[in-house]
């Protein structure tokens, strides 16, 4: 290795490593005023198909195509867009199931969809109570569940809403969708800042995980707590993993 190649790593290591953190961090603190809101119930079409999109964007079937998306902005090298794209898959995913089987259930944290749904507010609509609601065995159960409760009419919605709030019936802390997004954009962030190329792509990275973010507690589904420690735990998930790479790399240089 040439003593360019290693400074410019170290450089990356050092100076630029700190000043992604630095940013990440600030961009986290631009979630601090979600504690001023509370879960919506978005009853306009425009609203509630812009933070329905958002929120696709981040979830199981968008993640991937927005990753690839800022990653061909980032470069047309396929040994760099593989470089880029394994590693993020694999600390999303193997993070995400952690996430949504062994932190989730151990919280055990209710939506505040569903306690809106066994309240007052709501007609008492589901009438058994929030407890017997996530005594169902699982997230088929209470998708069917909640599909009982549109059938009889008693709660009136948008069909998107419905069919949104059928689909997310597992625990609410943390927001898996902010912890996902925060993923993405830290680690696509780090080599941007790292590569000292396309910092354009900065503003978009992080606009799109902060809008992600707040599209969960616009569609009801999340609260601002939800969202903050989903993002802390991504940043905390890539810090960890990029470290680890680190010293892969330099023991095996």
């Amino acid at each position: 290795m040439t003593k360019a190649a290693s400074g410019e790593r170290r450089e990356c290591t050092l100076r630029g490593r700190r000043q992604w953190l630095g940013a990440m961090l600030l961009v986290l603190t631009l979630l601090l005023p979600a504690f001023l809101l509370s879960p919506a119930i978005p009853r306009d079409d425009w609203p509630l198909v812009l933070w329905w999109s958002l929120s696709l964007s981040a979830s199981k079937y968008g993640l991937v195509w927005v990753a690839l998306l800022f990653s061909v902005l980032f470069t047309r090298s396929a040994g760099k867009l593989l470089r880029l794209l394994l590693p993020l898959l694999l600390i999303a995913g193997s993070g995400a199931w952690v996430n949504e089987h062994l932190i989730k259930p151990a919280v055990a944290q209710p939506r505040p969809n569903i306690q809106f749904m066994a309240s007052a507010a709501a007609g008492f609509a589901i009438p058994e109570g929030v407890d017997a609601f996530y005594a169902l065995p699982d997230k088929a159960s209470r998708s069917q569940r909640l599909k009982a409760v549109w059938q009889d009419g008693s709660l009136s919605m948008p069909k998107l809403l419905r069919d949104h709030w059928t689909e997310e019936t597992g625990f609410s802390f943390p927001s898996g969708h902010a912890f996902a997004a925060t993923v993405l954009v830290a680690w696509l962030s780090l080599w941007v800042v790292c590569a000292r190329r396309r910092l354009w792509l900065l503003p978009l990275l992080w606009g799109w995980m902060l809008a992600v973010c707040y599209s969960r507690i616009e569609l009801g589904v999340h609260r601002p707590e939800d969202i903050l420690a989903g993002a802390v735990e991504g940043l905390l998930l890539v810090m960890l993993s990029q470290w680890l790479f680190r010293r892969w790399l330099y023991n095996s240089a």
